[in-house]
């Protein structure tokens, strides 16, 4: 199958040329844009492995098309075929340019579909592969997410990246090496975690999926100002979030993986577009329950699903309020549900959590000593070292029998 993009401003000739796409069965439309800037956008975020073609009229009202031709050629990743629609009333000098740019496929005038299909059937012959490489590097990656909401992920995933960069910094680095993601989408979430209302947030960077890059990616992210790593959140204002689907999500942490040495993505419930953009990035996913039949419920079907996604020792289970229901739901209980192991058990201390949220200072900074910050710490630390660190006992806890690895 061959993606074709059409960028075309002629509603009757951009009919002739569906027509023709639509008649062959080794095409499909994956894209109609009546500019040369929609159309880039849907280059750029559109991308579902398949060779691509991009149909485009050279007369666009919006940008010159070979104008629109150099961009894709610098700034869409991956091989685009091009082929180019003329007026058929164009000088020689177009035709000479189009040689010089080895285009040498093109639509002609008002061409009848026929025309038009024998034209894209011949370069549909030639269209390649379209392999975008996933840009790994340095940078571990870490996903925090969860079956169902309300389970405490958003203040797992501030504390780590506090936690991470803390480490950073102890061990001679920069805590700038750290950034922190919004991909849960919740409003006002970051703001309140960590007292800061950041100028540029995560909806910016949606807005130019089509030309993200490292550069740009680096200007997107704040330092905070007492933590000192870098984040992205999500403005504190209700937003349509629509654009911000599988493709862009992938498109943004691509650019992100070399701006950064460690990246922690707090993302949504697990069944949508960016969380599985996440997941198919992550180095880990922590994948966060309570004890709870229907948030068990919930994790076990993530957990068969994102299986299908990536490999299954990156899962790593997390039990929040560890203690709340252990009587009802024992250790052994808990991973018979999920038919997968548990590599913590966070203790609930929600008094100081509460405290720590509404203070806007992160509880292992606020109380460093407390059960609850001291898993999270140990799990820092496991994250910190890329899990490769052989892990050693956790630190005795007064009267909170679970921790990290869950014994």
């Amino acid at each position: 199958m061959i993606d074709v993009f059409l960028v075309h401003d002629d509603p009757e000739r951009a009919s002739v040329i569906k027509s023709a796409i639509n008649a062959n069965p080794e095409l499909s439309l994956a894209s109609e844009a009546t500019t040369g800037k929609k159309g880039l956008y849907d280059l750029q975020t559109i991308h579902k492995g398949h060779p691509r073609m991009c149909i485009v009229r050279l007369n666009l009202g919006d940008i010159d098309g070979f104008s629109f031709i150099d961009q894709v050629r610098q700034k869409v990743k991956g091989k685009v075929t091009l082929v180019p629609a003329l007026e058929g009333t164009e000088a020689g000098n177009v035709y000479r340019r189009l040689m010089q740019m080895e285009l040498l496929d093109t639509l002609e005038g008002s061409m009848p579909a026929h025309e038009v299909a024998k034209v894209l059937d011949a370069v549909s012959k030639k269209c390649e592969a379209d392999v975008i490489e996933t840009v790994y590097g340095d940078c571990f990656t870490v996903s925090v997410m969860s079956g169902r909401s309300g389970v405490g992920k958003s203040v797992i995933a501030t504390n780590l990246a506090v936690n991470i960069a803390q480490r950073a910094a102890l061990a001679g680095g920069a805590p700038e090496s750290v950034a922190l993601m919004d991909f849960s989408l919740n409003v006002g979430d970051f703001a309140a975690f960590l007292d800061d209302v950041p100028r540029r947030h995560i909806m910016d960077a949606v807005a130019e999926a089509a030309t993200l890059d490292s550069e740009m990616m680096q200007n997107f992210l704040p330092t905070h100002p007492r933590l000192g790593f870098r984040y992205l959140a999500h403005p504190n204002t209700d937003m349509d979030v629509t654009a911000f689907d599988y493709n862009v999500a992938l498109a943004m942490l691509n650019a992100m993986k070399s701006v950064t040495g460690y990246m922690v993505i707090d993302t949504g419930v697990w069944a949508n577009g960016p969380c599985l953009a996440a997941a198919s990035m992550s180095d880990v996913i922590l994948l966060v329950t309570t004890r709870d039949i229907p948030r068990l419920m919930a994790t076990a079907n993530a957990i068969r699903y994102l299986k299908d996604w990536v490999e299954i020792n990156k899962i790593k289970v997390l039990v929040n309020e560890s203690e709340i229901g252990a009587e009802d739901m024992p250790d052994a209980n808990v991973e018979e549900w999920l038919e997968h192991s548990v590599t913590a058990y966070i203790p609930s201390n929600p008094a100081h959590v509460m405290l720590s949220v509404n203070s806007a200072t992160p509880i292992t900074i606020m109380e460093p000593n407390i059960p609850v910050s001291v898993v999270l710490s140990k799990l820092g630390e496991h994250i910190f070292n890329k899990f490769k660190e052989p892990p050693s006992a956790p630190p005795a806890r007064p009267s909170q029998p679970r921790g990290f690895l869950g014994r």
